[in-house]
């Protein structure tokens, strides 16, 4: 037996999932927020957020132990670096990511990860006989508002940090594909103002996007079109955008949707997908943890550069760039063969 490994290290991974919950539960009850302004007490903590004292003090100690926190002196806390990602009012904050995380639906599906594993059947399926989470959260109001505000604050830190170092000086239009609220196509437009924009999702969705995109103040300069992207794609753009939805799909029906954007892109367009990448060694990465959720959640996967440029052959697409490898997600530039 290895002797440089200690059973600490093992503890740590096999009890992860406390760690999550009192993140959530820290995320819940606000208390970064409450330490916006300086160091509180446990006991002032409990009293703002109508809690236990003593409860909430073990929550707060065992966070402080992964760098959420600091006990500064005896029961008395202070922000970390790592706890401001949970304030509402940071415009990096992941606060609903944790909120989500512990949502019951979430922990009833992982919790039923065994089934996937035994079956290869989405434990969604067999938890809430729902073939996918998207089909889950159009029926529960409360859970998918707050999982929408947990996809804001990934693209705020992921998707829209990778789209600002992207060069689109000599584009015309760029077409965002299941943009959903407008998220990312509003930043790349206030960043880039001589850009036209096209959002295009779901009718019901973009019903939304068109207040959102107003509010952004990028309205007259994004056009919003509802439809089905396994049936057709609209033309008209220089760049195609497809941000953080390969994961949730199969390959047959990722290669439906890229072909119709193959067909509706002009010969000197191209397509920009922003995906997880999972890297072919045993080091740690970030999408081969998040490959867990959609094998749980409905049928994607994360993929391999190699299984991605696979499935772009096949539609017609090469793979000429790809930004940022190292990062949970990454930027990959298509053209058409």
């Amino acid at each position: 037996m290895t002797t440089d490994i200690r059973p600490d290290d093992f503890f740590k991974l096999t009890c992860a999932s406390w760690i999550s919950q009192a993140l959530g539960i820290a995320a819940k009850l606000s208390i970064a927020d409450l330490l916006a302004e300086g160091a509180k007490s446990v006991e002032e903590l409990a009293q703002a957020t109508e809690s236990h004292a003593p409860s909430l003090y073990r929550i707060l100690r065992c966070l402080s132990t992964v760098g959420v926190f600091h006990e500064v002196e005896p029961r008395h806390f202070a922000l970390t670096p790592l706890a401001e990602y949970l304030q509402s009012d940071n415009p990096y904050s992941l606060k609903y990511l944790a909120i989500t995380n512990i949502d019951e639906w979430r922990w009833r599906v992982f919790g039923d990860m065994y089934h996937t594993v035994k079956t290869g059947e989405p434990a969604i399926k067999s938890v809430y006989s729902v073939n996918n989470y998207w089909q889950y959260l159009e029926k529960n109001t409360e859970p998918n508002l707050i999982f929408s505000q947990s996809m804001f604050g990934i693209a705020q830190n992921c998707q829209i940090q990778l789209l600002k170092s992207y060069d689109f000086s000599k584009v015309g239009k760029v077409v965002d594909i299941a943009g959903g609220q407008g998220l990312i196509i509003s930043a790349i437009l206030k960043h880039n103002p001589h850009l036209q924009g096209l959002l295009f999702d779901m009718p019901e969705t973009v019903f939304d996007a068109v207040k959102f995109l107003k509010a952004e103040g990028v309205d007259e300069r994004c056009e919003v079109v509802g439809g089905d992207m396994f049936k057709s794609i609209p033309s008209g753009g220089d760049i195609y955008l497809m941000s953080y939805i390969m994961i949730d799909w199969d390959d047959d029906s990722i290669v439906k949707f890229l072909e119709n954007i193959n067909y509706a892109m002009p010969k000197n367009g191209k397509l920009l997908v922003i995906d997880p990448v999972i890297p072919v060694d045993n080091q740690y990465h970030w999408s081969k943890w998040e490959d867990l959720y959609p094998m749980c959640m409905g049928h994607g996967l994360v993929r391999t550069q190699a299984e991605f440029k696979a499935i772009f052959r096949k539609s017609g697409f090469e793979l000429v760039n790809i930004f940022s490898p190292e990062k949970p997600l990454s930027l990959m530039e298509l053209v058409r063969v």
